[in-house]
């Protein structure tokens, strides 16, 4: 694929998305981002962008935004797992409908790359660590969400030639983390009770281990999504 000019970002006042927009402007890429402010904040919105306050799953609008794109990075999602029990209309709007709201969009205006972050959650409950040769085993609405994504964007691309790749962000940490949400982050979580005077809750024995990826180190592996001669599956 030729270098790409104009890149789309969804879920653009997020945590990953913002970073993922603010790095490639600085590298002199077009960037067009679009959120609906459901989980973002204006503040991570990158002044130097062509921002749109949007929702992913109004397919007209996205038609309209992503004309000239050559390459759309596709972060927007509500990642509760644990809410998706109960809200599985919600969580599955906001996650499988809008992925696909995105794909089409992007396959009608040929596109040459989608770069979907999907999730570990894919995995489900089998032994870790988790690996690639992995067969998806989701167990809630949410893991569910993301993997029928998965299965659709590769669906949609093989038939119309259109490079894909697949990211599976494991536990990303980092500055413009959501720290408001008491049920997810747990860092954040820790951090919001530390800046009240609490001190932070540790469930079970104290000897459980949990692996973080800071946020730059993803954008590593993120950017070079952007053009890498073989798009693959990739696990970070």
């Amino acid at each position: 694929m030729s270098k790409p000019q104009k890149i789309l970002i969804t879920g653009v006042a997020g945590f990953l998305g913002s970073h993922l927009a603010e790095q490639l402007a600085k590298m002199n890429y077009s960037v067009v981002g679009i959120d609906n402010m459901i989980g973002g904040y204006p503040d991570n919105v990158p002044k130097n962008i062509d921002f749109h306050q949007i929702d992913c799953c109004d397919l007209n609008q996205v038609k309209k935004i992503i004309k000239g794109v050559d390459v759309v990075y596709h972060c927007a999602a509500t990642a509760h797992e644990g809410l998706s029990v109960f809200s599985p209309y919600e969580i599955t709007k906001n996650n499988y409908l809008a992925s696909i709201s995105i794909f089409t969009a992007a396959v009608n205006e040929k596109v040459k790359r989608i770069i979907f972050c999907s999730s570990m959650a894919r995995y489900g409950n089998q032994k870790t660590p988790f690996t690639e040769d992995m067969k998806p085993k989701p167990v809630d609405p949410y893991a569910i969400s993301k993997v029928a994504a998965e299965e659709v964007l590769a669906n949609l691309c093989e038939l119309n030639g259109i490079e894909w790749v697949i990211a599976v962000p494991h536990n990303i940490i980092g500055p413009r983390q959501k720290y408001d949400d008491p049920f997810r982050n747990v860092i954040s979580i820790m951090l919001n009770r530390m800046l009240q005077g609490k001190a932070p809750i540790i469930y079970g024995d104290g000897k459980q281990k949990r692996c973080f990826s800071y946020i730059d180190d993803c954008l590593s592996c993120m950017i070079p999504m952007l053009d890498q001669k073989k798009p693959q599956q990739t696990n970070y």
